[in-house]
């Protein structure tokens, strides 16, 4: 459907389909006339009965479908039960508390991209930006930092009274806590728990690994050199920030850009109007604060990424693994390795690292972006010679601004060299794996693939059916 999770698994035994298993159902953006034919084919697949729905992380490209399409969800179609993470228990204090602070960061951010959309499409600041030396290319790049500012904004809000402001959760999620969801069939998770014995899912343990409970881990974004693809320092500022935007007092007395010791009260000198003046407009600046709204959006995407339900599925006969970690972030990634699991590995392992070892099946976090995979407690202990992964970018529905992180060329090699090109990548047209845009991904992927033997390639090309025709859906099927 475009950059976003949704993932029908089924259990087979032989042709037979034991267990009908969906995690999210998002995307960017979607009209409900372009979702619709996605989802009439995806309730055909599963004979509109799901047994089990897992919605990892409130954001757009997790839950927008829902919405989009609320009504075939809502009818003709079953779903037997329902798992959120622990954070999205509503009336827990702790949720409580976390959800009134994150609304007012969300808050924070939809008033910051109004006030510079309203700002940048003003005609004075164009002609304004113009006296400055480089002023059309100025113009440009604030054009493009408010684009990618609002493309922030969007994935993590939908739900607006009528002067746009934040009022709850995104639209998608309400509709699965609210009208998908029943008071009978909906469970809350913690890191450690361990679900077996699973109607229709027999032989096969659920292995929660996050979200994290200690919010040092929450918003942990990055590691230092080898933890991370790259190092994502935490940025300061934010609640300062969020308190400014938010605050209901006039004046300068309250957090704002400017102290009041920098108030000029000279009564003799009309500062303000010489301020005023047309011909000073390029020296304003009341603007430029807002640009930590960079800031606060990047922090409140990790934050999230990080609250994602992120599940391991064991096989127990055959001990294969398949990873849905949601888009975890480096913070969550670490906190599985701390986990008191009431289960031992063997040879002494922690049984985190032993399911990552064992994974043959990884849902790539986040999009291919440099932040959603740990390196050395990641994917560096996915050594399974039958690792295969699968990742959910499409260029032709994403934000702008993303396509300069997504996917990340590290992240790429380590992955390509792990699967022996066993990456299966929703839409690879208009990737490339140089930053020149000289090398199609595709290239570099069916290169990886040569180093499969005789016997690995042709069971991959057997087992990986895109849908060529209507571009619907890939498939892959795990042998477990």
């Amino acid at each position: 459907m475009g950059t976003g999770d949704c993932f029908i698994i089924k259990l087979m035994a032989g042709k037979k389909v034991k267990f009908k298993m969906m995690i999210d159902c998002g995307t960017w953006q979607g009209s409900k006339e372009h979702l619709t034919p996605y989802i009439e084919n995806l309730k055909d697949y599963v004979d509109n009965s799901i047994d089990l729905l897992v919605v990892t992380h409130e954001h757009k490209d997790h839950v927008h479908v829902f919405n989009a399409c609320k009504e075939l969800f809502t009818k003709d179609f079953e779903v037997k039960k329902v798992w959120l993470a622990w954070t999205e228990k509503d009336g827990d204090s702790k949720v409580d508390r976390w959800k009134t602070e994150y609304g007012d960061k969300k808050k924070a951010l939809a008033l910051a991209t109004e006030k510079l959309e309203n700002y940048i499409n003003n005609p004075n600041t164009e002609v304004s930006l113009n006296n400055n030396f480089n002023g059309k290319k100025m113009f440009k790049a604030k054009q493009n930092f408010v684009a990618v500012l609002r493309g922030f904004t969007d994935l993590h809000l939908d739900n607006l009274n009528a002067a746009g402001r934040y009022v709850g959760a995104l639209e998608g999620m309400r509709v699965v806590k609210k009208e998908i969801a029943k008071a009978d069939n909906v469970e809350y998770l913690f890191p450690g728990d361990i679900i077996e014995d699973v109607e229709g899912a027999k032989d096969v343990k659920f292995y929660i690994l996050g979200p994290p409970e200690k919010w040092e881990d929450v918003k942990t974004e990055g590691g230092g050199a080898g933890e991370s693809y790259t190092h994502n320092s935490l940025l300061e500022g934010m609640d300062a920030f969020a308190a400014a935007l938010t605050s209901e007092q006039d004046g300068t007395n309250h957090i704002m850009p400017f102290d009041s010791n920098f108030i000029a009260t000279d009564a003799n000198v009309n500062t303000k109007a010489i301020y005023a003046k047309a011909e000073n407009d390029w020296r304003t600046i009341e603007y430029d604060w807002l640009n930590s709204a960079a800031s606060l959006a990047l922090r409140m995407n990790s934050l999230t990424n990080n609250l994602s339900l992120a599940i391991a599925i064991e096989f127990e006969k055959t001990k294969r693994v398949l990873l849905f970690p949601g888009d975890a972030e480096f913070g969550s990634w670490k906190s599985w390795h701390a986990i008191n699991w009431n289960e031992t590995a063997a040879d002494g392992k922690h049984l985190t690292e032993d399911l990552l070892n064992r994974t043959v099946f990884y849902k790539v976090a986040h999009h291919l972006s440099h932040n959603g995979t740990a390196k050395r407690l990641g994917l560096e202990m996915m050594n399974h010679k039958d690792l295969a992964a699968m990742a959910t970018l499409d260029y032709s529905v994403i934000s702008s601004g993303w396509t300069s992180t997504m996917p990340n060329r590290e992240l790429i090699d380590g992955l390509l060299t792990r699967t022996k090109g066993r990456l299966m990548i929703m839409n690879e047209e208009g990737l490339f794996y140089d930053f020149q845009g000289e090398h199609p991904l595709s290239d570099k992927i069916i290169e990886a693939r040569k180093k499969m033997n005789q016997t690995e390639s042709k069971y991959f090309n057997s087992k990986f059916v895109p849908d060529l025709q209507d571009k619907l859906y890939i498939q892959y099927t795990v042998k477990v």
